[in-house]
């Protein structure tokens, strides 16, 4: 009510209706929570005249304060309300308390307390009192009062900073505050004692002469004894009006060598957080090197000038013991050694930065007894724990953001990672520049060191000599790279090595241990993973990892940074324990695997969380295959290759199909079913990346092996593919007849997700010789097949085959509902390779609604799509293409089209198919 009327609801403004609701709202408040009758309301809210339904009109308005604030705020006791609140919770009762507090503060000698809590309670100060309720009865009586509690804040401000020498520094604001309440005597006052202690005696009397003017002039009365007793001391030049001193704001922190780069968000957070009046200790957590000294440094110096006391940084790194804290502080703060420090901090108004406390474990009694004998410190603490003390706030320091492989070379060096790295190495090496050439082997570096502050300036060092790309190179081992810090710098700060040891050296040995063979993970892993492949309970342990700053926890996933993985996996192999830990995590993700290859054969809703599933384990996965390949463990290598087959595909990770299975079938014994399946697998994967022979040679050989074993599921998998040979060959009718070969096996077989494929090819083989109704037939029994199987993937891919179809047809509506469904289920499943090919689809639709530089700009982004993928663009693909382009270039001509395809080729893949969606609509 320091202001409008407003409630916050969880940190957020709620509607508090019309001006009547809102003027209820103010009364029932200003009551402080006591129960008012209706009368009184109605009086309150209509005056003496109030409507007929007035009582009626009331009981809507208090039903929709609880609507806005919740039912149990409004209280009805018998014939009237009451609002229900905290004490803290209402700014007028906080400011009228500060206000309170302060006139007692300066009547007991204590003006810099009162100024801090004038300042607080002036900062809650929202202008006109109850502004949007001005026209309202209540604000007509109570907003007098209000102003004039205000006007007295204004007063005891004053006075508390000319208590504290502040006189030159208040004349500006008594200038105003005497031009807007040219009649308030207190006001003069203060300016006339305020130029006599500046030293500006005629001034002075100048003032006191322009008061009395005004009030005998304009007022018809004389100045008041306490105005007329100051000209007459200052004419006396009265001992008693001299300024006192004023005192030095002492800000005892160090100054760091190097800027700080980046921060700017965390810094404002954590700033931000001390300015609440409830926050006395916040603690800055996270693993060592992460930069909290430096972030804690940065805060201070932004909060020290708001303090009457400033700030000190106590360094506690080398205290172990819990009796040497306050002694330290008591250095820190420059007291003689016999002094009680809780005695001479217990009226002082400052920001202790307690620097390095996760040495000292749970004994942190000192810190909770400086909080308690010292109301008015804050505490500012780095830890990689939190201190677990009452009134904690704990902030996280997270890495540098780093940024992705794909962006532009000004997103790269606008990146904080990157720039520190910049930075630093500019530092070491005056000639160092970020170029096109090295921003990637920079922006390389700050991803494998996780965007950790330490690690990138001790990389950014080695610039002195090595370029970023042979940093880059030899990260592979970088507790050995990172070396030779700053020589000012604490010793467990001049090497990675040398930080990690100090973490690792403050657990316990049981998360010593645990840490060490955590390190088999990679990326992220779910606690019950962990439990599987460690063989026992470790929440605990975990938990205690996750304090320490040592194991990040994401939504319900854990990681190690790379850096701390890299340490912890030497610690395990020191341990003997390394390979049995590997072989134990790569066996249980195995079982992940093909336990979601289970989940996408049965097809329906269970095919998108196993797709989902594998998404989150590729990095465990890729680590469980290495293991199988260097061991080597064959059967292992190729059940991994084999569950993630049909992944590979959908996400578009054609390359990495190709290799893997193509090494699992150079391993795999030969003539078996596993060679088989890795032959088949990797010529599929070939013929999809242009290289044609080589996969319609390994299809042919998987063929063989399976016609051998009498396998004629594998086998007519391997006649279908070979099927997709011959239409990339142009040869359609041999591609007829090799589809209709499978179907017939399929049929037989009871495999109606194969038929149902293998049938949507020959609708696309109908629709490329321009027999549209033959197309549309076979596509319907494929879709309908594929639904009754709930294959997801499958029915997205006879959709988009389909409405290419209707689109031949002149079926334009019904085209656009089969590309739009497609659509959709190819962004759930993220089928990449569907979506390269409905961008293509999207570009005819944007043709067709006479959207010409769309449609120009969503052929290149099809083929920017197959690019990503690794996947050459079938030659039937390209024929679409080129139907949709040639129209277009003589519409915008053919240097605009080209230019407009590159624009798409380029653009962002996501903006692409958010653009597609649209036109489906």
């Amino acid at each position: 009510m320091l202001g409008p009327v407003q409630a916050i609801v969880d940190g957020r403004s709620v509607g508090l209706g019309g001006p009547k609701q809102r003027a209820l709202l103010a009364e029932l408040l200003l009551h402080g929570g006591a129960v008012v009758t209706r009368e009184h309301l109605v009086d309150a809210l209509w005056g003496e005249t109030p409507p007929g339904k007035a009582t009626s009109s009331l009981q809507v308005y208090v039903h929709g304060l609880r609507r806005a604030l919740g039912a149990e705020r409004i209280e009805t006791h018998g014939n009237g309300y009451r609002v229900q609140f905290e004490p803290d919770e209402l700014d007028a009762d906080r400011f009228e308390r500060l206000v309170d507090g302060s006139a007692r503060a300066l009547a007991e000698g204590r003006p810099g307390e009162a100024e801090e809590d004038l300042a607080r309670a002036l900062a809650l100060w929202g202008g006109t009192p109850l502004a949007d309720v001005a026209d309202q009865p209540v604000a007509q009586l109570a907003a007098p009062r209000l102003e004039e509690i205000h006007l007295r804040a204004l007063e005891l401000r004053t006075d508390a900073r000319l208590a504290l020498g502040a006189h030159d520094a208040v004349l500006p604001d008594l200038d105003a505050l005497v031009a807007e309440h040219p009649y308030r005597e207190r006001f003069r006052e203060q300016q006339v004692l305020a130029l006599y202690r500046s030293g500006r005696q005629k001034e002075a009397l100048d003032a006191y002469r322009d008061a009395r003017r005004v009030l005998v002039d304009e007022l018809g009365v004389d100045p008041g004894p306490a105005l007329q007793e100051l000209e007459r001391a200052i004419l006396r030049q009265d001992a008693s009006l001299a300024a006192p001193v004023q005192a030095v704001r002492q800000t005892m922190l160090p100054l760091p060598a190097t800027s700080l780069v980046g921060r700017r968000l965390e810094i404002a957070a954590v700033e931000a957080m001390l300015r609440r009046d409830e926050v006395r200790l916040v603690t800055l957590t996270g693993p060592g090197g992460t930069g909290k000294t430096r972030l804690a440094l940065a805060v201070a110096h932004a909060i020290a000038p708001e303090l009457r006391d400033g700030a000190v940084f106590v360094d506690l790194s080398s205290v172990t013991e819990p009796d040497l804290v306050l002694p330290t502080v008591a250095q820190a703060l420059e007291l003689p050694a016999a002094d009680d420090v809780l005695l001479a901090i217990r009226d002082r108004s400052l920001l202790l930065v307690l620097d390095n406390l996760e040495q000292l474990g749970a004994a942190v009694q000192p810190v909770a007894d400086v909080l308690a004998g010292a109301p008015r410190v804050r505490v500012l603490a780095t830890s990689r724990t939190p201190l677990r003390l009452s009134g904690e706030h704990e902030y996280p320091v997270p890495p540098l953001p780093t940024p992705a492989a794909t962006h532009s070379f000004e997103a790269l060096t606008g990146n904080d990672a990157v720039r520190l790295f910049a930075t630093r190495a500019q530092a070491v090496s005056p000639g160092f520049a970020l170029t096109e050439e090295n921003v990637e082997s920079v922006a390389a570096i700050c991803r494998r060191l996780d965007g950790l502050p330490l690690a990138i300036e001790l990389a950014a060092a080695r610039t002195r000599a090595l370029a970023p790309a042979a940093i880059e190179q030899r990260l592979g081992q970088a507790l050995a790279l990172l070396v030779e810090g700053a020589r000012d710098l604490p010793p467990r700060q001049q090497t990675l090595r040398a930080t990690l040891d100090w973490s690792y050296g403050l657990l316990a040995e049981r998360e010593r241990a645990l840490l060490a063979r955590l390190a088999v993970f990679a990326g992220t892993w779910r606690l019950e993973d962990a439990e599987t492949v460690i063989g026992a309970d470790i929440a605990l342990p975990v938990a205690a990892l996750v304090e320490n700053s040592l194991l990040r926890l994401r939504g319900e996933r854990f990681a190690l940074l790379e850096t701390i993985r890299e340490y912890a996996l030497e610690k395990l192999a020191a341990e003997g324990d390394l390979d049995e830990i590997r072989r134990r995590h790569a066996k249980h993700f195995l079982d992940v695997a093909e336990r979601a290859w289970a989940d996408i054969l049965e097809g329906g809703e269970a095919e998108e969380p196993a797709l989902a599933l594998l998404d989150d384990e590729q990095e465990n996965l890729h680590a469980a295959l290495a293991w199988a390949v260097e061991t080597p463990d064959v059967d292992t290598e190729t059940r991994l290759a084999g569950a993630q087959r049909w992944y590979w595909l959908v996400r578009g990770r054609l390359n990495e199909g190709a290799r893997v299975l193509e090494h699992a079938a150079e391993v795999t014994e030969p003539g078996s079913a596993a060679q088989g399946a890795a032959l088949a697998g990797a010529g599929t994967f070939n013929v999809r990346r242009g290289e044609r022979r080589k996969g319609a040679e390994q299809l042919e050989a998987a063929l063989a092996i399976f016609r051998d074993l009498d396998d004629e599921g594998e086998a007519s998998r391997c006649i279908a593919e070979l099927g997709h040979v011959a239409v990339d060959d142009g040869d359609l009718d041999r591609a007829v007849d090799l589809y209709t070969e499978s179907i017939a096996i399929f049929e037989r077989l009871g495999n109606r997700t194969r038929q149902a494929v293998a049938l949507s090819n020959l609708a696309a083989i109908a629709a490329r010789r321009g027999d549209a109704a033959t197309a549309a037939v076979h596509g319907e029994r494929a879709i309908e097949l594929q639904r009754a199987n709930g294959d997801l993937d499958g029915t997205a891919v006879s959709l988009a085959n389909l409405g290419r179809v209707r689109f031949a047809l002149g079926e334009d509506d019904a085209a656009r509902a089969a590309l739009r469904e497609s659509l959709m289920l190819g962004i759930r499943l993220d089928y990449r390779m569907l979506l390269a090919y409905l961008l293509g689809a999207a570009a005819e639709l944007a043709r067709r609604a006479a959207q010409p530089e769309q449609a120009a700009r969503l052929i290149g982004g099809a083929a920017g799509a197959f690019e990503a993928i690794g996947m050459q663009i079938p030659q039937e693909e390209i024929d679409e293409h080129e139907r949709t382009l040639e129209p277009l270039r003589e519409t915008l001509g053919a240097e605009r089209t080209a230019e407009l395809v590159e624009v798409g080729r380029l653009a962002a893949f996501d903006e692409l198919i958010a653009e597609a969606q649209e036109l489906t609509r």
